[in-house]
């Protein structure tokens, strides 16, 4: 079955195999979620995306936003040094915007995403452990709007990833390698897509050392670095036979706790890019806090999520348009989320969320914000 296949059957069927087959009984289905929900929505700005050439005169839409999804985690083969576990993510939206002058638009949109994870412990004395991923992702839209009712374009990528972790000095280490390829399958009347085919490698190490509270305790704060190196080429951005080729640094860090009815976590990171394309050299950073409370009165609980990421380009100079798929430099994002129990193995939510992105080149932005309510369903719980 086709990946976007897997998108349309995925709701139901997942659904089946968690309730009406013994998968659930044997074990096999290690935790399933299922959301469905309706949201409103209001975008705002004059953004202008290179890989988006309708153009509306209306610089703010609305629209209502129906809202299904599920994942999984499967566990396809466990051995007492091994195991093979199935991720699968699927989901799909439905929009009914207003506010443009052409037409009456109608966009779909639809994500999935199966994972194949191995994992096998490596008798070195240290716990180390071999683990290899394969991903295949796919993401879908029909009746894709103008801006500002901002839609990231359709793709799909295949990515294969293969690391070692073991302990050094009471810490977790690890190194891993990763090679990726997305294609945008650009329509005809959409070549300026092709220009955002990728295919990257990625080298990482990193180090994590957690510290629980007590023996018995399941509170704890973690602590983790990391440095990468990512290359990437672009093989239909180039001229006279020569590629754009990118090469990038990156360094960062988490820190994590767990502490009573309180989950928090803080990221932060850097990135140093160049290039044979001047044009494209930039310095980058994110910084990224998510906040869950249990419990805050009664039955609800509390998620907080925020985002600044921040881009300048090394060369920046008026004349140069923007990079394709690389408009948007700098944003920032609000999430919270009221939550509460309804039933045993259903929950209700109430999500707010803020989000505005811009380019360093003339300021053009867009803002995006909307409320909606969403039920989730764990059937194996």
């Amino acid at each position: 079955m086709r990946i976007d296949g897997v998108a349309r059957f995925g709701l139901p069927g997942l659904f089946v195999l968690a309730t009406a087959s013994p998968l659930a009984g044997q074990g096999i289905v290690q935790d399933l979620v299922i959301s469905g929900g309706m949201a409103g929505e209001a975008w705002r700005g004059d953004f202008v995306s290179f890989v988006i050439p309708q153009v509306d005169s209306t610089n703010q839409a609305v629209a209502w936003v129906g809202e299904w999804s599920a994942n999984g985690i499967f566990n396809l083969a466990r051995r007492e040094q091994s195991s093979l576990d199935a991720i699968v993510d699927v989901g799909f939206r439905q929009f009914a915007p207003g506010g443009f002058q052409l037409r009456r638009y109608s966009p779909r949109e639809y994500n999935a995403l199966l994972t194949a994870r191995y994992h096998r412990d490596v008798a070195d004395g240290r716990g180390g452990a071999l683990v290899a991923e394969a991903t295949a992702r796919k993401h879908g839209i029909d009746d894709r709007p103008p801006m500002p009712l901002y839609l990231p374009p359709g793709y799909r990528s295949y990515r294969l990833k293969a690391g070692y972790e073991t302990t050094l000095a009471g810490s977790r280490a690890s190194l891993t390698v990763t090679g990726e390829s997305a294609d945008y399958g650009a329509p005809v009347l959409l070549p300026y897509l092709d220009l955002l085919d990728r295919r990257s490698a990625v080298v990482e190490a990193a180090g994590t050392r957690r510290s629980y509270r007590s023996p018995d305790s399941g509170e704890y704060s973690e602590v983790r670095f990391f440095g990468s190196y990512r290359y990437h080429t672009y093989p239909r951005q180039g001229l006279e036979g020569v590629f754009r080729v990118d090469h990038a640094v990156g360094l960062g860090g988490g820190y994590e706790l767990s502490a009573g009815r309180m989950d928090l976590g803080v990221s932060l990171d850097g990135t140093r890019s160049w290039s044979n394309s001047r044009r494209v050299e930039y310095h980058a950073g994110r910084l990224g806090v998510q906040m869950q409370l249990w419990k805050v009165w009664r039955e609800f609980g509390l998620s907080v999520a925020s985002d600044l990421a921040v881009k300048r380009y090394r060369h920046q100079s008026e004349e140069y348009a923007p990079v394709p798929g690389e408009e948007a430099d700098n944003g920032a994002a609000l999430y919270a989320e009221i939550t509460r129990s309804v039933a045993r193995n259903m929950d209700a939510a109430f999500r707010l969320g803020w989000q505005r992105v811009e380019t360093s080149f003339t300021g053009a932005y867009y803002t995006r914000f909307g409320g909606g309510f969403f039920l989730r369903v764990r059937p194996t719980r």
